[in-house]
């Protein structure tokens, strides 16, 4: 399903944060989104998914506009967010993470709590969803007694669980070693084409390995959009944040 941001704007007092973001991520598209710390691309993934507002601009998603939508209703509308901070129930096992995930999508919501345990609508796609992230012989292990990376992939996991078509990545290899970021990224690569994602990641090795296209944020403001190739290529990209190397 496809992402479209139009002149998006948000500011905090007289800090402008995103400034007049044009941004578009196609149907089955990876899309990156990177910059320097502070640049603001948590605030806008935040606006897309619904924590945050934008003070002006339009966000779409299909041919649906979502931009003063309440972030439930755009969970409803087909889009999914990890975050960069692990959200996770540190003494539940990592089976009933993921079933309360499928649990939110579900007609009656945390109404049916009471059946989780035993019920097969909640457990079964979280089984399927903890096997598709390499979890499956991990599903009844508690949260806390998870590795790191095995968190990561948990969450990950929960968000395929919502069955939404869009998918948000906010830094999904953050505090990774390099065999966990491996592991992540060939994760992703596998959902490539099978849904539209837009990843926000300070990995360049990884971005440049996964990405169609590229978007570079800079103090708020969009400065270039390409495939991996032409923003290696862009001198403007180069002296913001990549360097010469």
């Amino acid at each position: 399903m496809r992402l479209a941001l139009r002149k998006v704007c948000r500011s905090f007092g007289a800090l402008r944060v995103t400034q007049d973001v044009d941004l578009a991520v196609e149907t089955g598209e990876l899309h990156a989104l990177i910059g320097p710390n502070g640049a603001g691309k948590t605030t806008l993934i935040s606006q897309i998914s619904g924590e945050l507002f934008p003070d002006s601009g339009e966000i779409v998603l299909g041919d649906q506009a979502i931009t003063r939508m309440p972030a439930h209703r755009r969970a409803a509308a087909g889009l999914a967010r990890s975050f960069q901070i692990s959200q996770l129930y540190a003494d539940f096992d990592a089976e009933d993470n993921v079933a309360m995930a499928v649990q939110a999508r579900l007609p009656g919501g945390f109404g049916m709590w009471r059946d989780a345990r035993s019920d097969p609508r909640l457990r079964e796609p979280a089984r399927d969803a903890l096997g598709r992230v390499g979890l499956a012989q991990r599903a009844g292990v508690r949260v806390s007694e998870l590795a790191h990376g095995e968190k990561r992939q948990l969450e990950l996991a929960m968000v395929l669980a919502r069955e939404a078509p869009t998918l948000l990545l906010d830094e999904p290899m953050a505090g990774m070693s390099a065999e966990e970021s491996h592991r992540m990224s060939q994760l992703l690569a596998s959902l490539k084409r099978r849904y539209t994602i837009l990843l926000v990641e300070h990995d360049m090795d990884i971005v440049f390995s996964l990405a169609d296209r590229i978007t570079v944020l800079v103090y708020g403001r969009a400065i270039f959009t390409g495939t991996p190739q032409e923003v290696r290529a862009n001198a403007e990209v180069r002296n913001a944040y990549l360097g010469s190397d």
